[in-house]
């Protein structure tokens, strides 16, 4: 059996240490001296910063939009109630048609929620993602139980004021509740006070009773909200201007 001959000059150049000059650019690329220069520290954190700064703005549970959302929802739709339960109606609709509209204005608020909390997830994995879920579909379901409520005193023929009152404060006191569950979540001491005062509202409206308790939850509670809204829109103004 014949054997190749061997070629010395390629057994040398196989054996040979690697020379790293070999991987240098051919002649005639252009360097950029740029590469070679030392990573800047101050360059280094604002970029840091600024990362963290795109993370919180795409995670943050907007205060402004939740506040003023719900803050519409109850000053036109308890204000409503109250107008046509009244003695002497200062509106002349149903208390079935003024039900309906407060009842289709509550579920914009919730599907709104709903939706801002979970797409503040998207995307974010770990404890934050987890939170933004859970809390979203507290929402969802506490107003789907509240609903189921409503339904259940409607089929035993409850009376229009204690079906009112019961629902009234009923739906008030969970939303002051997740209002301080979300404060206590993400460390927002303006939603968590919200939330106590929408509690307190409630709370007062009880012990006012039917019908001037939908008064009192259209002023204190949804124009708390708002005032909640606009306090929420300045502390961002300040925040920003710090930054």
């Amino acid at each position: 059996m014949s054997q190749e001959p061997v070629n010395p000059s390629s057994d040398l150049a196989a054996r040979a240490p690697h020379d790293p000059a070999g991987d240098a650019p051919e002649p005639g690329t252009p360097h950029d001296p740029a590469d070679d220069a030392p990573l800047d520290p101050v360059a280094s954190a604002a970029l840091i910063v600024d990362q963290r700064r795109r993370v919180e703005s795409a995670t943050d549970v907007d205060g402004r939009l939740l506040f003023g959302v719900w803050g519409v929802a109850w000053l036109l739709g308890f204000g409503l109630l109250w107008s046509v339960s009244r003695d002497e109606p200062l509106l002349d609709l149903s208390i079935g048609i003024a039900l309906a509209i407060f009842t289709a204005l509550l579920l914009s608020a919730v599907v709104i929620t709903t939706i801002h909390t979970a797409t503040r997830s998207v995307g974010v994995s770990g404890a934050s993602a987890t939170q933004g879920a859970m809390y979203g579909w507290a929402w969802f379901l506490g107003f789907g139980g509240i609903g189921a409520l409503g339904y259940a005193l409607g089929r035993l023929d409850v009376e229009p004021a204690t079906l009112s009152t019961v629902m009234t404060v009923a739906s008030t006191l969970l939303v002051g509740a997740l209002y301080m569950a979300g404060g206590a979540i993400w460390q927002d001491r303006n939603q968590f006070a919200l939330g106590a005062w929408i509690a307190l509202s409630s709370i007062a409206a009880a012990v006012v009773g039917f019908p001037h308790l939908l008064l009192l939850m259209s002023l204190a509670g949804g124009g708390g909200m708002l005032i909640g809204a606009v306090a929420e829109a300045a502390r961002r103004r300040r925040r920003g201007a710090l930054r």
